[in-house]
């Protein structure tokens, strides 16, 4: 049964989240039962952080703020689709090497967390804590620690005195860098320090998070292997969907995404998905795939005519590209060029897919010179 819980200790706000969601549940009325919770121990364990909250089968959807009406009833329509984490994009995790790759993956990840109202950690790693074959004493591990924790902390100050606009700025321009949002100040900046090499640490602290945004080129501690090792790790086995950020990209915005497209990565719940997050962006979007000449695709062609009429807006109709070649890189790039598409998306299925396609000599070359972003989506492991 579906389960809708308020979690809250009674104020005013609490009151107001009520009321908007009875109002949301008589115009968009769902099967299932509605339940309030303020016992504080009960509230921590739910992962809550802020009060009032609001959870759809224990997952949680908002937190700290009280939609409208008109908002909450958007989110029991849409409410299946809270099981991916893509959709509701709530907390973004970015590694942090103080790099300028670093810093550039944080330029995106702050603009996708003020669109998204979501939150952003920034994790480092320390992996080396030992000289020859000694141990550090505890006091220097201690010592480092503290050193590095403070690094960050300052790290994460730089980077909001220099990405947060402290005045409304004068670009109008929908989904621009420039653009203002009220909610642009508002943006959650925490920070962590965690012991391991990089790809273990950040694949196991994935599970938490709902999109791991992190530069494909890094100083020599972290990632002078990255996307040889750390990148290649991250986007194969990370608990939801990554964005590789090359160290050339320059933020202008995602006005025209480009899904690589095939037979497998045609699932509706899928596309819907990278539907959702490209409306953040009033992005346009293009299914491309890259076949051999004379190939069978009547399927995919009328699988993606009736996604295009069930999902898109009237206003940006998907568009369709069909590439003839055997090198899939030449052609998306090809493809990209003249129609400025400005971030790749790529499904995954199935993690042997994934690693098929990592693999060749081409794709790695692909993903190592574009100064397009790459968003890596994986089928089987961003559902909670």
């Amino acid at each position: 049964m579906f389960t809708i819980k308020i979690l809250g200790m009674g104020d005013v706000k609490t009151q107001a989240l009520r009321e908007n969601l009875a109002a949301a549940l008589s115009q968009y009325p769902v099967k299932g039962k509605v339940v309030e919770v303020s016992e504080l121990n009960s509230i921590a364990v739910s992962g809550v952080t802020e009060t009032p909250a609001l959870l759809f089968d224990n997952q949680i959807i908002c937190e700290g703020k009280v939609p409208t009406v008109e908002e909450l009833t958007q989110l029991l329509r849409n409410r299946h689709l809270y099981k991916s984490k893509l959709y509701r994009l709530r907390r973004i995790m970015v590694p942090v090497d103080f790099s300028a790759a670093s810093e550039n993956a944080f330029r995106f990840a702050w603009e996708i967390a003020r669109r998204f109202d979501a939150s952003i950690e920034l994790v480092h790693a320390i992996e080396g804590m030992f000289e020859g074959s000694t141990a550090a004493s505890t006091g220097f591990i201690e010592k480092y620690v503290r050193t590095m924790k403070s690094d960050l902390q300052t790290f994460a100050s730089e980077m909001r005195k220099k990405y947060v606009p402290e005045h409304p700025a004068s670009n109008p321009k929908p989904g621009g860098p420039g653009e203002w949002n009220a909610n642009a100040a508002l943006v959650k900046i925490q920070t962590k320090v965690e012991f391991g090499f990089p790809d273990a640490v950040i694949e196991e602290q994935s599970s938490r998070y709902d999109l791991v945004v992190m530069g494909t080129t890094g100083k020599a501690t972290m990632t002078t292997k990255l996307f040889g090792s750390v990148s290649t790790s991250t986007s194969q086995f990370a608990h939801c969907p990554v964005l590789l950020v090359p160290p050339n990209a320059v933020f202008e915005g995602f006005r025209n995404i480009l899904y690589a497209s095939n037979f497998e990565s045609s699932d509706p719940e899928k596309v819907r998905q990278v539907v959702s997050f490209a409306k953040k962006f009033e992005a346009q979007l293009h299914f491309v795939h890259v076949g051999k000449a004379g190939e069978a695709g009547e399927e995919l062609e009328k699988n993606l005519f009736a996604i295009n009429y069930k999902y898109s807006g009237a206003d940006k109709p998907f568009l369709f590209g069909k590439m003839i070649g055997d090198d899939v890189v030449e052609k998306l790039h090809e493809y990209a060029f003249y129609h400025k598409n400005d971030l790749f998306v790529f499904v995954t299925p199935r993690r042997g897919f994934w690693d098929s396609l990592l693999h060749k000599s081409q794709i790695k070359k692909m993903l190592l010179h574009t100064d397009t972003p790459v968003l890596v989506v994986h089928q089987f492991n961003d559902l909670t």
